[in-house]
């Protein structure tokens, strides 16, 4: 069997398309650059998936949830308190809204309607030491004890931890 040129030329065209899809395929990726630290800061927290309390609409703890990542994250990563002293006052009022607003379905059990009763004497205590201009290290420690307190709330949201 004879082919001719035109042909031959045509069907090694054809199998070198064929067979360098696939090894440039098995090629590793480029490497990628090292992932910067997350910055809570500049997410858009509007879009996230905050689960059952969101979903059922408890806004009240949602406000809560967005101002508590906006202090406790840069405390726990940078060692910045400027937004808790700036904001616990602002926390205080939405924790008491919080405590009295109905919380959906999902978090209607003992322990989580304590904690939503408790989330205000809580905020308060981190507030009080922010107005008593608290050193850094012990304002850092009441923040994550109230930070561990509020936990326990969102624990009711599985898709709202952060």
């Amino acid at each position: 069997m004879t082919m001719n040129p035109a042909r031959l030329a045509a069907l090694l065209v054809t199998s070198a398309a064929l067979f360098a899809a696939p090894l440039s395929a098995q090629e590793k990726p480029p490497a990628k650059p090292p992932a910067a630290a997350m910055d809570h800061s500049k997410m858009d927290h509007s879009k996230m998936d905050h689960g059952a309390a969101k979903a059922e609409g408890w806004k009240e703890l949602d406000a809560y949830h967005m101002l508590m990542m906006a202090t406790w994250h840069p405390a726990k990563d940078k060692n910045d308190l400027a937004p808790i002293r700036a904001k616990a006052s602002e926390m205080v009022a939405s924790a008491k809204l919080v405590a009295a607003s109905k919380s959906p379905m999902a978090c209607q059990k003992p322990e989580l309607l304590k904690a939503q009763a408790d989330l205000p004497t809580a905020t308060e205590k981190v507030a009080a030491m922010v107005a008593a201009k608290a050193a850094d290290a012990e304002l850092k420690a009441g923040l994550k004890g109230l930070h561990d307190s509020f936990d326990v709330l969102e624990g009711c949201a599985a898709g709202m931890k952060h």
